[in-house]
């Protein structure tokens, strides 16, 4: 039986779980990766010989999934590392501890009643929210209202999810995304982060690609992708033909590539908006607050800070990160010393006398899709009007969060997609 010809574009989790899935197949199998490296988001750097994310990761114990990934490429932490994280707020220079009924009765950026409000909501959330029932048409604005009360909304949940993530009105983000969201209930499990990092799931799965025979090009630039011949064009030459084809990168990177799509598809795909990223990893001498892991922040240049070391306290250093999603487009263009001076700025104001010791600084124009409440409407599917052509990866795994669980999870289920479609 001849071998189906495979090309899958990206090396990120969901391209390189699809590709080590379809591999257990007939299949013929290359996987094309801009960068010289593999894993997307999730990848690491190395620091002074020491393996760090470049953004901030974690497993929670409902990521089956990941847990499964963990386990196969013996990563899995021991059980004493798992641990409940403390969540806090920052406003004004200060910090409250909110995933604890003391630390909210303490949180002064609310009045008594709208603390009442705000916890009356939480309730909801853990016991009775349902996201299936909430519609695809109705904006997180009018939902908050109803269930979280007008101040909670405007003071809490716009400088949260509008302002600080997707950069757009609350209004126009999709209640029942930020509705599964909220259902996650991340802050409720426990964390941990595994003994060979994330990058121990993208070496494994690199090393089980090669063995099954697959191959992987690395900073594989790709000049165009003809639909209508079913080839592949690199910028250095090299062409390859293909019976089937897995789209996993941004989709305005791919709408720069690809010849042959249908019209009208091709019109809803760009209509796909991203949010960017822009963090800072860096070491410190001692933590930067003992025991909180996980810290947003409200009206400030800088969303998140999390202390990595909370959860892995491995590195001669206290590894944390500092990132801004929401209108880190206006410091795209901003020289680095200037980006990793305003966002430590902010880090010193609530964390007086920390010590940095190194900073690192990456940017990324794809954090994550923005969800809107048209996004049903026009998100990509997994199977497209044309019966070779998949799509995978967080753009397609509306209304789930993105994390890495999701997008491992991405991975496989286009795999079995095809495999059912074409019986391979």
């Amino acid at each position: 039986m001849v071998k189906k010809k495979v090309v899958i574009l990206g090396g990120g989790l969901s391209g390189l779980t699809a590709a080590d899935s379809l591999l257990d197949k007939n299949v013929d199998l290359v996987l094309f990766e801009k960068n010289n490296y593999l894993g997307g988001l999730a990848s690491s750097i190395i620091i002074d010989d020491e393996c760090i994310p470049k953004y901030y990761h974690h497993i929670i114990d409902s990521n089956a999934t990941t847990l499964k990934y963990l386990k196969r490429f013996d990563c899995l932490s021991n059980k004493e590392d798992w641990r409940r994280i403390q969540v806090s707020i920052g406003w004004d220079n200060k910090l409250t501890s909110i995933n604890k009924l003391s630390g909210l009765l303490k949180f002064d950026y609310l009045t008594f009643w709208e603390k009442i409000r705000f916890g009356l909501f939480g309730l909801y959330v853990l016991f009775l929210l349902n996201p299936e029932k909430v519609n695809d048409d109705l904006g997180a604005r009018t939902w908050l209202l109803k269930y979280a009360g007008k101040r909670v909304t405007d003071k809490v949940f716009y400088n949260l999810y509008s302002r600080n993530k997707f950069n757009i009105d609350l209004d126009k983000i999709s209640a029942r995304q930020f509705s599964y969201r909220l259902k996650e209930r991340e802050v409720l499990d426990k964390f941990m982060f595994p003994k060979k990092g994330i990058q121990g799931i993208v070496d494994g799965l690199e090393d089980s690609i090669k063995e099954k025979g697959g191959r992987i090009a690395l900073a594989a630039e790709i000049h165009n992708v003809d639909l209508d011949k079913k080839e592949l064009l690199l910028e250095s030459g090299e062409k390859y033909s293909f019976d089937l084809i897995i789209n996993t990168i941004p989709v305005p990177e791919f709408l720069k590539v690809v010849k042959g799509l249908p019209g009208e598809y091709e019109r809803k795909l760009s209509e796909v908006r991203y949010c960017p990223v822009i963090g800072l990893v860096f070491g410190t001498e001692d933590f930067l607050k003992r025991d909180v892991y996980w810290i947003n922040l409200l009206q400030e240049k800088v969303h998140v800070v999390m202390q990595h070391s909370i959860l892995m306290d491995k590195y001669k250093d206290k590894i944390n990160w500092c990132v801004r999603y929401g209108g880190s487009e206006e410091d795209w263009d901003l020289p680095e010393d200037r980006i990793k001076k305003k966002y430590l700025e902010v880090v010193g104001r609530y964390f007086p006398g920390v010590k940095i010791k190194w900073v690192k600084l990456f940017k990324d124009k794809y954090g994550e899709p923005i969800y809107d409440i048209d996004y049903s409407k026009y998100a990509p599917k997994y199977k497209t009007p044309l019966d070779f052509l998949y799509m995978a990866g967080i753009q397609v795994t509306y209304p789930k969060i993105r994390n890495m669980n999701v997008a491992l999870e991405s991975g496989e289920r286009v795999a079995e997609i095809i495999v059912s479609d074409h019986s391979l």
